[in-house]
């Protein structure tokens, strides 16, 4: 398959204010040439002339720029997904006030200003979108945009740049997760009192000074305390497809997610059975995140198992 070399096609037009200086410039050419003033006449062709050096340098701002990566994280329906667009410059002059965004989304919230690219450097730009729709989206270009140097003028292009991000489920729903009746003073009870080392968690106060990894400080890291149990088996909770007969899909759907987000704050193990589908038990963050993404892979028609 062929490269293509062709340049990303830049787009220009006037900002708000951009347009509204335009307007006064011209009025003030008309006002110089109705009073034969020659002041207002200088000072009306000075004001026109930024026009065109903001146009060439607004345009300038925006070439050899290209796109490394654009990484999305999942996020659940109704609520904000979070996009990571890294960009390249590929001259050897800075770029400045540089922005990214979606095609066909405004960003909820913007985690870094308009920020400048070093020359022949790289630059991240992160914004929250809202996630509306359950499911994985396909994304294939991002806009980059700037308003450099005066303001006048908005210049964008669109690069190509392929990413997916899944939608969850919004976790919601009134029945009680299937937890187990092992309360969290028996867990830390268990957690503690044994010789087999479980994991680290972080330091909380009141912890014995005794359970601190001092390794892990003594390497720069924050101060984690190990967590041993006696080697008995973990009891596991199942989030169970058909304990929630009698609900339309959506509503089972973001039942399971509510019960992987409960779980995930006590930090239960649990396992997810889909129909036709089954995830093991786990607790960390990456079974977490599979699960939540098999729920916003549900297909509908999955339900019609055969010999139901």
């Amino acid at each position: 398959m062929a490269k293509d070399y062709r340049k990303p096609r830049i787009f220009i037009l006037p900002t708000g204010f951009g347009a509204l200086y335009l307007t006064g410039a011209l009025a003030m050419i008309l006002i110089g040439s109705a009073y034969q003033n020659n002041l207002v006449n200088m000072l009306a062709f000075f004001m026109l002339s930024l026009v065109f050096v903001a146009m060439i340098q607004t345009n300038n701002n925006l070439k050899n720029i290209s796109v490394v990566s654009l990484n999305c994280e999942g996020g659940f329906s109704g609520r904000e997904f979070l996009a990571t667009t890294v960009i390249a410059n590929n001259a050897k002059v800075p770029r400045f006030n540089l922005e990214s965004r979606l095609r066909k989304m405004k960003p909820v919230s913007v985690y870094e200003s308009p920020s400048t690219l070093a020359e022949l450097g790289t630059l991240r730009l992160r914004a929250a979108y809202p996630a509306v729709k359950r499911g994985r989206h396909q994304l294939h270009s991002v806009r980059v945009s700037s308003i450099f140097p005066l303001g006048l003028f908005e210049a964008w292009m669109w690069l190509n740049a392929s990413s997916t991000y899944c939608v969850y489920p919004e976790p919601k729903g009134t029945r009680t997760p299937p937890f187990h009746s092992m309360n969290e003073q028996s867990l830390r009870t268990s957690l503690i009192g044994g010789d087999d080392f479980h994991q680290h968690r972080r330091y909380q106060n009141g912890d014995s000074q005794h359970h601190i990894d001092w390794k892990a400080v003594a390497r720069g890291r924050p101060k984690l305390v190990k967590e041993f149990n006696d080697g008995a088996t973990p009891q596991v909770s199942i989030f169970d497809w058909q304990d929630l007969d009698g609900l339309p899909t959506e509503e089972r759907l973001s039942q399971l997610a509510k019960w992987i987000e409960e779980a995930r704050a006590r930090k239960a193990s649990f396992a997810l059975r889909l129909p036709q589908t089954t995830i093991p038990a786990g607790s960390d963050l990456q079974h977490v995140t599979r699960c939540l993404e098999a729920l916003a892979d549900f297909d509908e028609g999955s339900t019609r198992a055969p010999g139901r």
